[in-house]
């Protein structure tokens, strides 16, 4: 019998009615006869089959292997859990009808408190693979020099599925999170496998695979971050197979890889990336900032790396570090963004050569972009995990000298097939975010992020008492773009209307039914405020119009975004509120349904 997932995808959580699941009660790790359920008790009833009686407060008639936790708590563990049958931990929360959970951002977290790893999954079992899953889980290691010879985390032998998880904190020989087998020696049975998606790994250390270390290459990783790792072995990498896969166990096509890493970000680790071994495909990455990149050693040519960004590893930049080719290697590179150490790549769909040294916009890898004015030179904003995201990303930038998409070394830079038989490796069909890319995959961007350009009609707002300015922002409703500076308005437009100088974003005051009863001002970070020309009471309702970096380039040949405005103004104590702020004071139903309108634009191309 082969040794085969029963899992039926990454969200399936096991189907099973939500009252039979088993719900942790108490974050203590203890195991006794009471009527409070721990993980551990809750674990160890799974292992034993779920009896119809329950055990130690866990379970009973018709219960599921699904064990519940509550968000935001944490579970102490003064030694790992043994999974030794299927089951699910997820974290369980109610959602107000108004509200959007940002998922992972809710996690319960698992914390080891002596020198141990958290999960050894293994049944002992060659005849199948058991799936377990892990849902808006975290797990915190025991952060000492070692937490356990392999797996600081996670020691796995089965089918182990992760999903908007947080792995931190995990200190090993091998595997700093997570240790997977992935070598059986019975013959005609599988490896056993780690799929992750929408995950983070930070803080994790090991002398082989701070990351991950799998013996022969078994993994699936999707939409996730790996920040903030560190591998202390120089013949090693952050995600490290130690085997090679035989021929015949290896595909005839790069495309039928089955093992791979898509739509991620790798940035500020130390140590190799990961190496590519033969059977691994890598597609529409961003690596940025790593002490080291990607190891190259495929000698059967059944590797890639496509569609990706990898420069500036180390940062600042003073050598070139992004690619190391070992001998015999015969990866396929295909339309990447490299340095010149990298190479041209396959001659059909090459690899485009970054010469320049300005990179990210910000005086530091994470935080803060600096605006299209100040910074008209550098390709991405540093990297930002706001507070609506729960992983974070380095996001393209169209620059303000640029005079078309096409002369961006990012974004559209996806490839057409050409009739060649060298295999083209098209764009993943969404990103890192899960905002859909181009349908045909031929004006895709480069690296794990997707621009949005934003088109729709949104809604700001403010309450004023006589005498005071209204304030207000745009910045969080301008999708990927950055405002226009004011000094390449005129170019664009022609002079202003008004017939005084732009400003940035080369601000338009649109009225409706009446002409606007105050003056408005923008700065280059999105910031309005609003002047009322005299104490009227009432509201001030017009339209305005701002050009981007990014909707400049519409193929409507309409530059603008429009934004509705709504100001009322009162006497002091006579103001009924009706703010539609949509950043920094209270948020109406209007702004709610202007900024649901920017969810899963698509961009106008050229």
């Amino acid at each position: 019998m082969l040794k085969q997932s029963i899992g039926a995808g990454m969200l399936c959580l096991a189907g099973h009615a939500y009252s039979a699941n088993i719900s942790v009660t108490t974050t203590e790790d203890v195991v006794k006869d009471d009527q409070e359920c721990s993980l551990r008790e809750a674990v160890s009833y799974i292992n034993q089959d779920m009896p119809k009686e329950g055990y130690f407060g866990c379970g009973g008639e018709d219960a599921s292997p699904v064990i519940l936790l509550e968000k935001q708590k944490v579970y102490k563990l003064n030694s790992h859990l043994n999974i030794q049958n299927e089951l699910t931990i997820k974290t369980n929360y109610d959602v107000d009808f108004n509200e959007t959970p940002v998922l992972g951002k809710n996690n319960a977290v698992l914390q080891m408190q002596a020198k141990d790893n958290i999960l050894r999954i293994d049944d002992g079992s060659q005849e199948k693979l058991l799936s377990v899953v892990l849902y808006e889980v975290s797990l915190q290691g025991c952060s000492q020099a070692q937490c356990a010879l392999q797996g600081g985390l996670i020691y796995n032998n089965e089918y182990l599925q992760l999903s908007y998880a947080g792995l931190s904190g995990g200190y090993a020989a091998q595997g700093g999170a997570i240790y997977n087998v992935g070598n059986s020696t019975v013959e005609n049975t599988s490896d056993s496998l780690v799929v992750i998606q929408n995950s983070l790994f930070e803080k994790n250390n090991a002398a082989e695979g701070a990351v991950l270390y799998t013996q022969r290459p078994a993994y699936k990783i999707l939409n996730s971050v790996i920040r903030h790792n560190e591998t202390t072995s120089s013949a090693s990498a952050n995600i490290y197979a130690s085997l090679l896969f035989n021929s015949e166990q290896l595909p005839s096509s790069i495309l039928n890889v089955a093992n791979y890493i898509k739509n991620s970000t790798f940035l500020q680790n130390k140590g190799y990336l990961l190496n590519l071994r033969d059977g691994i495909g890598l597609n529409n990455l961003t690596m940025i900032g790593n002490a080291q990149g990607v190891q190259f050693v495929a000698p059967q040519g059944k590797a890639f790396l496509a569609n990706s960004i990898l420069i500036g590893n180390p940062y600042p930049i003073t050598t070139q570090q992004d690619c190391k080719f070992e001998a015999g290697d015969q990866s396929i590179l295909q339309n990447n963004l490299v340095s010149a150490g990298c190479g041209q790549g396959v001659a059909e769909y090459p690899n485009e050569i970054w010469t320049q040294t300005a990179l990210i916009a910000g005086s530091t890898l994470e935080g803060k972009c600096s605006s299209a004015n100040l910074d008209r030179q550098s390709l991405v904003c540093p990297f930002n995990q706001s507070s609506h995201d729960f992983l974070g990303y380095f996001k393209p930038r169209l620059l303000v000298t640029y005079q078309q998409l096409s002369d961006s070394l990012i974004v559209n830079r996806g490839k057409q097939w050409t009739g060649s038989e060298t295999a083209l490796v098209e764009c993943e069909s969404s990103d890192q975010r899960g905002q859909v890319r181009d349908s045909n995959n031929v004006l895709c961007d480069r690296g794990a992020i997707e621009l949005v350009f934003p088109t729709t009609i949104s809604l700001i707002g403010d309450d004023i008492n006589y005498g005071e300015v209204a304030k207000m922002s745009v910045a969080e409703l301008l999708g990927d773009g950055e405002l226009l500076p004011k000094d390449q308005c005129e170019a664009l437009l022609g002079k202003n209307p008004t017939g005084e100088a732009w400003q940035d974003g080369c601000l338009q005051v649109i009225p409706t039914t009446t002409q606007p009863k105050g003056s408005v001002t923008i700065d280059e970070e999105g910031n309005i405020q609003y002047r009322p020309n005299g104490n009227w009471h009432g509201a001030d309702i017009f339209k305005i119009r701002l050009v981007t970096t990014t909707t400049r380039f519409n193929d409507s040949q309409n530059p603008y975004l429009e934004i509705k405005v709504q100001v009322t103004q009162a006497p002091a104590g006579q103001m009924e509120s009706s703010k539609v702020e949509t950043s920094g004071g209270s948020a109406g139903i209007l702004s709610l349904l202007g900024l649901l309108g920017l969810i899963g634009l698509r961009r106008y191309k050229k």
